[in-house]
């Protein structure tokens, strides 16, 4: 797998009219996983609202935005989805272009402004961003760590000793009012143990 920093390279490299309408498929597991200005290309030009539309499920392409850990306060957008999915986010392609294993360079025809001016690079760009700054930035799980306890032994022991309780506990036997009874104490040792 290429690294995420040439994959970010490709993506800046698009000043050359050739570029401007090459998606690049990065092959993860079992799906494609496309960057930046490729992801734009395929959630708004390829897998639009009138194309997902016709498809049976009509579920919008999930993308996603993180920050980058390369570049002080820049992010990046990705989508994916399964390779045996090509034809659903990708239908009307030009060409199809394996370079590697992992490597895969989609050729479409970009559409043409319904106002009748020129495509530029300027515009695409800006398209680009544009489209970027609507999607919300994914915050990344919380990496905290439980305090270590002073004295772990005791606190499995606890646990341990919690769980026989609740086995050894004749829940047919009791009326529903010990069963809540029991499992406020249950409550109350459990959060007494975290």
């Amino acid at each position: 797998m290429t690294k995420l920093e040439d994959i970010f390279a490709v993506e800046a490299e698009r000043e050359k009219t050739e570029s401007w309408n090459k998606i690049h498929l990065y092959k993860v597991g079992d799906f494609w996983r496309a960057y930046e200005w490729s992801a734009w290309l395929i959630a708004v030009i390829t897998y639009n609202d009138e194309v997902r539309m016709q498809t049976k499920d009509r579920k919008p392409l999930h993308v996603t935005r993180m920050r980058r850990t390369d570049v002080e306060g820049a992010t990046y957008c990705t989508v994916g989805f399964p390779i045996r999915s090509l034809d659903k986010f990708i239908p009307k392609r030009e060409n199809f272009e394996s370079k590697e294993d992992f490597h895969a360079v989609v050729t479409i025809t970009l559409p043409q402004p319904s106002d009748g001016s020129a495509i530029t690079h300027e515009r695409l760009a800006e398209a680009v961003e544009h489209w970027k700054e609507t999607i919300v930035i994914k915050q990344p799980a919380s990496r905290r760590k439980k305090a270590i306890p002073d004295a772990p032994h005791s606190e499995a022991r606890a646990g341990v000793g919690l769980l026989t309780k609740i086995m050894a506990y004749p829940l047919e036997e009791r009326t529903a009012m010990e069963n809540m009874q029991f499992i406020r104490f249950l409550k109350d040792q459990v959060i007494a143990i975290l």
